[in-house]
Formats: C-alpha cells, structure tokens, sequence
C-alpha cells in the first residue's frame, strides 16, 4: 500500500507541474494577444505595463500580495500559504520564458483573437489539471477560497467575486495612472470571465482521472 501512496503522490505532483506549465503558458499567450487577459491577470499586467518589471515578475509580487491577502483574511500564517511562495516564483520565471519565446510580431486582430482562445483553452485546462492534483490552489484562488471561508460562500461565488474586485480595481489603477480605464481590461478580460467556468467544469468532464483518488 506505501508503494501505491507514493506512486499516486508522485502523479499528482506531475500534474500538477503539467497544469502550473499549460497556466503559465496560456497567460504568456493572452499577455501577446494583447487585448485583455483573465481577470486574475488584469494587476500583473498593468504592473508590467507601467513599471519596468517583467510580466513574469509583476505575476510575482501579484501573488506574494495575494498571500499576505490569505494572511490578513485567515488571521493567521499556515504551511499551505507559506508553500504558494516557490509557487509564485516559478510560475513568474515560466511565464517570462514563455513571453520571450512568444515574442514574434502578430499581424492583424484575427491573429490576436485567435492567440487568446488558445490561451482559454491551455489556460482553462492547467486550472483543472491544477485543481485535480490537489496540492495547491495559485495564489489568486487562495484568496477566493479565504473569502469563501470567512463569508461561508462557495468557491465559485467567492471566486467570482474576487475577480470583480481585481478587475475593478485595475481600471481604477489604470484610470488613475494613465487616463484609460481599458488600459489593460478590455474585450479579452470579458472572453476570460465568461469561457473560462464552461471550459473548466468541460475538461474535468473529459479528464477525471486528473483527481486524486
């Protein structure tokens, strides 16, 4: 039984790196698009937009935010929080490696918007790979689970939230910064909000032997 435990463990953390990859990837892609990343996507990219720091590391410091954030909601540090941070490093180091590699000119709008349904798709699915590992939740998710706890509503519903209040709070910051509130959210952010649950509760449909049994 101790071999089978083990076994199962080394497969979940595999794909759970399979699912971290395809995550990074699909942000790298929708960043080159260039019209409108994920609503969790929406403060890194205008970071990187407005200051000198990569997209890989304004995804970051995102991230290492979003874990004071659980911090502050839960009123209290646990190991679960404590292990997004190398998660949060490598992810940034992924998506620069990605972006760079993805650095060829694109020549019109159909090309974009074809960029960024791919990058739903490959998206979508690291987030169920992700989730199916059942190891750690990205930094981002963690808050929206936080609040779920503390308000006692459901992860889709907190999730939902959460993403709201970042986008919101990013055209503000734009707004404020550069005069544009669809300086970073645009008709991509909106594609991300609405495709991103179907296509999610669709892979699980197709991949539920990415669970943990």
């Amino acid at each position: 039984m101790h071999g089978v435990k083990v076994h199962f463990t080394r497969r979940r953390f595999i794909f759970y790196l399979l699912g971290t990859v395809a995550l990074a990837l699909g942000i790298a892609m929708a960043v080159r698009a260039d019209i409108g990343v994920a609503p969790a996507s929406t403060i890194a990219h205008a970071l990187s937009k407005l200051t000198p720091l990569t997209i890989g590391r304004s995804t970051s410091l995102y991230y290492v935010l979003c874990m004071l954030l659980q911090i502050i909601i839960a009123h209290r540090i646990t190991l679960k929080i404590i292990l997004q941070l190398p998660v949060a490093y490598l992810f940034g180091l992924l998506i620069d490696f990605f972006y760079e590699l993805l650095s060829f000119p694109l020549p019109g709008i159909l090309y974009r918007g074809l960029l960024l349904l791919a990058s739903l798709v490959i998206s979508s699915l690291g987030i169920r790979i992700m989730v199916g590992a059942n190891i750690l939740l990205a930094p981002s998710d963690g808050v929206a689970q936080a609040i779920g706890t503390a308000f006692g509503w459901p992860m889709s519903k907190a999730k939902l939230v959460f993403d709201i209040a970042i986008t919101a709070f990013t055209a503000i910051l734009t707004l404020i910064a550069v005069g544009d509130v669809f300086f970073v959210v645009s008709v991509g952010t909106v594609i991300f909000a609405i495709g991103s649950g179907p296509l999610i509760g669709f892979f699980t449909k197709v991949f539920p032997f990415f669970d943990k049994k």
